[in-house]
């Protein structure tokens, strides 16, 4: 029988011994980069919010976030760290965190939970826009200026900032799993702002359209960027010029990202964000 995932509120220091070990297993950063679990249990005890994933005794993943107040979102919770250790990953742990999350939001009245994740890193952008419903409209260059960590090393730190407004339509829609296909939109080249074209195990960036004037728009990434950073850092560092240009360009006309549809094609995944205005 396979083993129950518990979730429960972190409000004791000693659930918190554990915090940085996590972080060191899932972004394999070093010390300098970690955030201090006495600093987290700090915004716990100032209205914060920590939950942890447990299997049996072992935490294996823990979310946290605490109460911002900034224009023109008013009041909201700030999600900071969604992580689970690296062998339960992709077993929707992360997914039930985020969940967790936001019912601790709507039971304390809160509606709108807002984080940062990196637009070219696939697996957050489809478990943030396709499986919670989350959106976005803002583009920070170098948000956290350059990081030691595996996941960011070598590579400016751009993110997507998003808004997930947690009683809306578009939000029960995703969680019920009743949104729009939009695997038609992301295989059309009317729709396309890159054309790509296939290079050995890389995907590369053959076209870049700034002026597509559909509704609809999908912006192609590769599916795993840390392995370009690793093999390729060269293409690595294209990908995050050219998408920037990309996301800053339409997100300056009206558009925001609504989904990301990842597709299977030959023996490959192709990933798309879809924008629309």
């Amino acid at each position: 029988m396979k083993e129950v995932i518990q979730y429960r509120e972190l409000l004791n220091f000693a659930e918190y011994l554990d915090l940085e070990d996590i972080q060191r297993d899932v972004w394999k950063m070093p010390d300098v980069e970690l955030v201090p679990k006495r600093l987290i249990y700090a915004t716990l005890k100032s209205g914060g919010v920590v939950i942890g994933a447990y299997l049996q005794e072992e935490l294996v993943g823990y979310t946290w976030g605490w109460v911002g107040n900034l224009e023109p979102y008013g009041v909201f919770v700030y999600s900071h760290h969604n992580a689970v250790r690296e062998k339960y990953q992709n077993q929707g742990i992360g997914l039930q965190l985020k969940l967790e999350q936001r019912n601790w939001a709507l039971k304390n009245g809160y509606k709108l939970i807002n984080w940062t994740f990196d637009p070219l890193q696939s697996k957050n952008c489809y478990l943030n826009l396709h499986k919670l419903g989350a959106t976005c409209a803002t583009y920070s260059v170098n948000y956290w200026g350059e990081m030691k960590d595996a996941l960011n090393v070598g590579l400016e730190t751009d993110r997507l900032y998003c808004n997930w407004y947690l009683d809306s339509n578009h939000v029960k829609e995703y969680l019920a799993q009743k949104q729009r296909d939009f695997t038609e939109i992301a295989s059309n080249e009317n729709h396309s702002v890159l054309k790509t074209r296939r290079k050995g195990i890389f995907l590369e960036i053959a076209e870049m359209n700034l002026t597509n004037p559909n509704s609809l728009l999908a912006i192609e990434i590769p599916s795993n960027i840390i392995e370009y950073l690793a093999k390729n850092k060269t293409l690595a560092i294209e990908w995050r010029n050219k998408t920037r240009d990309c996301f800053n360009n339409y997100f300056s006309k009206g558009y925001k990202i609504i989904d990301f549809v990842i597709m299977k094609e030959n023996k490959s995944m192709r990933c798309f964000h879809i924008l629309k205005k």
